[in-house]
């Protein structure tokens, strides 16, 4: 299991009730900051997975600890731990930030703040996702290919065959970004048919122009904390767009090593070499359907 390290932020007092509430919780590793400079520079450096922060600090208030959350992990959840009624605080400001809101006077608040941390962390990534700014016609894109209906599977297996031998890596898929999820027509290493596309690595890397490596996924604070990810035994990984002729982003071609692993520039022009091989498939193929036209039955 991954232990989930939680930044907790208060007074002096009340960061070390926070953290020894905390340090019994199976998977939570609390650690104490007391001042909202210090909080966000914590969060600038190190991945976590759940925040927990009084309102009245120091330097500031919990909002400005959600502020430094929403500027450098917009998905990771809050916790307002604090006996400041919700009235008095200005929700507004909380944007993008996943925030929950517990207090503290609660004669159980102690008891329940361990309960709401691990849930917190558990369904954070349900909220959504960063998605392209042209997603609806993206995915308008994709549904003009009748995936289903082409004979692609062998060509796409026999492809992430290749990849996988000539970059000696442990996994290599073809992956369609759909609506909610990641579908894999090909997977050469492992059995995978799909992936929420919260969880994938993919829904990032499809944002980036070029080829997307994370040499150790473990050292990055968008994937450090993604259970799932380490359930698959992911540590590196490096992807690269499939892109249609009119430029929209409909799919992935990757690769994925059990260990820490780096690409040079012209490894990583070969792996989108072959996104493009990908993509060229996928087009001829759909375009010998189009052209073959409806059957006809007697």
């Amino acid at each position: 299991m991954v232990e989930h390290t939680v930044l907790c932020i208060g007074t002096e007092d009340g960061v070390s009730d926070i953290t020894a509430t905390l340090e019994g919780e199976p998977d939570l590793a609390p650690v104490g900051r007391t001042s909202v400079a210090d909080a966000a520079e914590f969060l600038q450096a190190e991945s976590v997975g759940a925040v927990v922060t009084e309102y009245d600090l120091p330097d500031g208030t919990g909002l400005d600890v959600v502020g430094s959350i929403r500027e450098h992990a917009p998905q990771t959840p809050c916790v307002l731990y604090t006996d400041v009624r919700p009235g008095d605080i200005d929700t507004g400001s909380f944007g993008d930030a996943i925030v929950e809101y517990l207090n503290r006077d609660l004669p159980d608040a102690a008891d329940r703040l361990g309960f709401v941390v691990g849930d917190v962390i558990a369904h954070s990534a349900q909220v959504g996702f960063l998605v392209p700014d042209d997603e609806e016609s993206r995915l308008d894109a994709l549904e003009s290919y009748d995936v289903d209906e082409l004979p692609i599977e062998e060509s796409f297996e026999r492809l992430t065959d290749l990849i996988t031998s000539h970059f000696d890596a442990a996994v290599a898929f073809i992956g369609l970004i759909e609506k909610d999820e990641e579908n894999f027509l090909a997977c050469t290493g492992a059995d995978w048919d799909s992936l929420t596309r919260e969880k994938t690595i993919c829904t990032h890397s499809m944002l980036q122009e070029d080829v997307m490596v994370v040499e150790d996924i473990r050292e990055d604070k968008r994937f450090a904390e993604n259970q799932q990810l380490h359930d698959l035994g992911i540590v590196s990984y490096a992807g690269a767009n499939m892109t249609t002729p009119e430029g929209q982003i409909i799919g992935q071609v990757c690769l994925i090593d059990h260990e820490r692993r780096s690409y040079s520039a012209q490894q990583r022009a070969e792996l989108q070499q072959f996104a493009e091989t990908a993509m060229e498939i996928l087009e001829l193929r759909q375009s010998l359907l189009e052209a073959a036209g409806p059957e006809v039955t007697a």
